[in-house]
């Protein structure tokens, strides 16, 4: 017995883990007040915890976390402390070896934070008033404005391998027939010549139909009148086209109450941008910047 316990003191492991026990043990005697400091205790509640599940749901609903932290039983709660635990310890020895120095990707994260906090301030702000929301509507009408719109179809007349004149002609031919015949919407497509885009239009927006046709049509379009007989022939940037029109909506801006939760939105927005701001503001304002490099 006191050979083998002699072969295992001479092994060179051995000798490394007895001699890492007496350095471990004699730093926890000789450091035992610094341990039973308060830096080296984790305090939890519930508090603590169900901030700390809003924060992995990465959801702010604190009477939703409350309720489900509430509903976990013994063994998953201990689960979630040891979570929490585990995560704090690392915490701390990052902080305590100042692993956050220098470090720009954590310098980043912090930036950001001290940007989501100042989103804080936004609990403090006057609810938006009806008289708000008219000014800000009155200030900013133009970002409401809806697009012109038109419902057609079109016969098409290529000027590729033709004359203008010929092919205006030839469209102009086309159109009596139409009319002569009272061509519906839905036969449209027994005529002409195919086109590059599309035969029908239905509740198209201006720039959508000038991209596919150019500005020129698109303007002409937009100046007729809904009609049951077809009209034209209007010049596009690939020929002659004869259009049958049902509706042309133009341009217009939606009064307050048909928009107003989006007026709304828009105008809370702004307001927390600008609440957001004064707060960034009255941080810098505690600090004098110097460009040294003039």
């Amino acid at each position: 017995m006191k050979a083998a316990i002699s072969r295992l003191a001479r092994e060179p492991l051995f000798q490394f883990l007895f001699v890492a026990v007496l350095l471990f043990g004699g730093e926890r005697l000789i450091n035992a007040d610094d341990y039973a400091n308060a830096q080296f205790q984790i305090s939890i509640d519930d508090g603590t915890l169900v901030q700390f599940m809003q924060l992995r749901a990465k959801t702010f609903k604190p009477a939703d976390a409350m309720a489900a932290l509430k509903a976990l039983s013994a063994s998953e709660r201990q689960l979630l402390i040891d979570d929490y635990a585990r995560a704090e310890v690392l915490f701390r020895e990052a902080m305590a070896l100042n692993l956050d120095k220098n470090d720009q990707i954590i310098r980043r994260r912090l930036i950001q934070k001290m940007d989501y906090l100042a989103q804080g301030f936004y609990d403090e702000s006057t609810p938006l008033t009806d008289a708000d929301l008219q000014t800000y509507y009155e200030q900013h009408r133009q970002d409401y404005q809806k697009a012109a719109e038109a419902t057609f179809t079109h016969v098409f007349i290529s000027s590729e391998r033709r004359s203008v004149n010929e092919t205006k002609a030839q469209a102009s031919t086309l159109q009596q027939e139409l009319n002569r015949t009272e061509t519906p919407f839905e036969n449209a497509a027994r005529h002409g010549e195919r086109f590059l885009y599309n035969r029908n239009y239905v509740n198209r927006q201006d720039d959508e139909i000038s991209s596919h046709f150019g500005s020129q049509f698109q303007e002409q379009l937009f100046a007729l009148e809904p009609d049951e007989r077809w009209q034209g022939p209007i010049q596009s940037n690939f020929g002659w086209h004869l259009v049958l029109l049902v509706k042309n909506t133009p341009a217009y801006i939606p009064e307050l109450m048909a928009i107003g939760s989006a007026v709304f939105a828009d105008a809370q927005r702004q307001q927390q941008r600008s609440i957001k701001r004064q707060a960034i503001f009255k941080l810098m304002a505690k600090y004098q910047i110097t460009d040294k490099s003039q």
